[in-house]
C-alpha cells in the first residue's frame, strides 16, 4: 500500500472525527454558557432567599448534567485567559439578553 492510498482513506476519517469533536466542544460550550447564565439569573432573582437559590441552582445543574465543580473549573481555566473569558462572558451576556427579551415578549 502506498502512502497516497493510505492518505486517501485515512484523511477523510480524520477530518470527520475532528469535525465531530469540534461540534461536541461547541455544544459543551453552549451548555456551559446557558448554565452559567441561568446561575447568574437565579442569583439575582433569589438573592434574598439563599435556600431557594441553592435549590434552583441544583435543579439547573441537574437538568444540564453539570456539576458546580465543572463550573468552578471552567471559570478558573477561562480566568487565566482574558480573551477566552471575555468571549465566554459575552456569550453569557447575550444569552441573558435573549432570555430577558423572551420574558418581555411573553408579558405583552
Amino acid at each position: 500500500m502506498s502512502f497516497g492510498f493510505k492518505l486517501k482513506y485515512i484523511l477523510p476519517v480524520l477530518i470527520f472525527f475532528f469535525s465531530c469533536h469540534a461540534d461536541k466542544g461547541k455544544n459543551k460550550d453552549e451548555k456551559f454558557v446557558k448554565t452559567y447564565g441561568e446561575i447568574l439569573f437565579l442569583t439575582e432573582k433569589f438573592k434574598n432567599d439563599t435556600l431557594k437559590l441553592k435549590d434552583k441552582i441544583d435543579s439547573v445543574l441537574n437538568v444540564n448534567r453539570i456539576t458546580m465543580k465543572q463550573i468552578d473549573s471552567l471559570t478558573y481555566v477561562y480566568g487565566k485567559d482574558p480573551q477566552k473569558w471575555a468571549k465566554f462572558f459575552d456569550d453569557v451576556k447575550k444569552y441573558l439578553e435573549d432570555k430577558k427579551l423572551n420574558v418581555q415578549t411573553k408579558k405583552h
